[in-house]
């Protein structure tokens, strides 16, 4: 696969610790541990696909196709609901997480293309060119991670200096309400396998209030089997 341009980063190398939340509602926690999981699953699914095992390597270059799904709606949501709420109040205050956003589109345009490669190619040239979806894929996820880090910190001080916990957790309300059944059920997937038991048993209590109980009932059978004994046992607990 040829070599393509150097993509331009707005994340520094390093980035600050993120501050103690003292209490406040964190809009990026739960969402981005489970971004953090999704992406960490998906580079060692992809470091250990065999090319030369069509049924698995359509299995995992499905996976990496979600990741730019989910990835790119949850940019979409940032930019629709939580960046315009900053610019209100902090002008200016999104220009570092929006270039990432920019920067990030390249990124999930270079994947699918390679994805597309690997795909139509054989032999040693699926090998090499699933070497190159690895590490596009494995860049692309070290540069999330900081981006991640800068908005739990840089933006996390702006909303918090500007808006009540009541003012963020609307907004977060109003990104789940536009989300739809299918795709949110995807994105819980991994909020339940990222986030602790009491992070876990809150989101799902939230969600149970806004289902009616069947659909709440069968969302549950599909997330249990993806928690451990002890984990199942807590949520159990949790919701009962």
């Amino acid at each position: 696969m040829a070599a393509a341009p150097a993509e331009i980063r707005t994340t520094p190398t390093t980035a600050p610790e993120p501050e103690p939340a003292a209490g406040r509602f964190d809009t990026y926690l739960v969402i981005h541990k489970a971004l953090r999981a999704l992406l960490a699953d998906t580079l060692a699914t992809l470091g250990r696909m065999d090319p030369s095992d069509e049924p698995e390597t359509r299995r995992v270059l499905d996976q990496v196709r979600q990741v730019v799904l989910l990835s790119e709606g949850h940019l979409a949501k940032e930019d629709t609901y939580v960046h315009p709420a900053m610019e209100a109040r902090a002008p200016g205050s999104t220009q570092h997480a929006a270039g990432d956003h920019r920067t990030h589109a390249v990124a999930f345009e270079r994947i699918l293309a390679a994805c597309a490669e690997v795909e139509s190619s054989q032999g040693a040239a699926r090998r090499a060119a699933a070497l190159c979806l690895y590490r596009r894929f494995a860049v692309f996820m070290a540069e999330d991670l900081l981006h991640m880090n800068i908005e739990e910190t840089e933006n996390n001080a702006v909303l918090w200096a500007t808006h009540s916990d009541a003012e963020l957790a609307g907004i977060t309300e109003r990104i789940v309400a536009s989300i739809p059944p299918e795709v949110l059920a995807r994105y819980l997937r991994w909020m339940v396998v990222a986030n602790t038991p009491v992070e876990r048993a809150m989101l799902l209590l939230d969600v149970r209030r806004k289902l009616p109980p069947a659909a709440f009932a069968g969302l549950l059978d599909g997330l249990l089997p993806q928690l451990d004994d002890a984990g199942r046992a807590k949520l159990r607990a949790a919701l009962a």
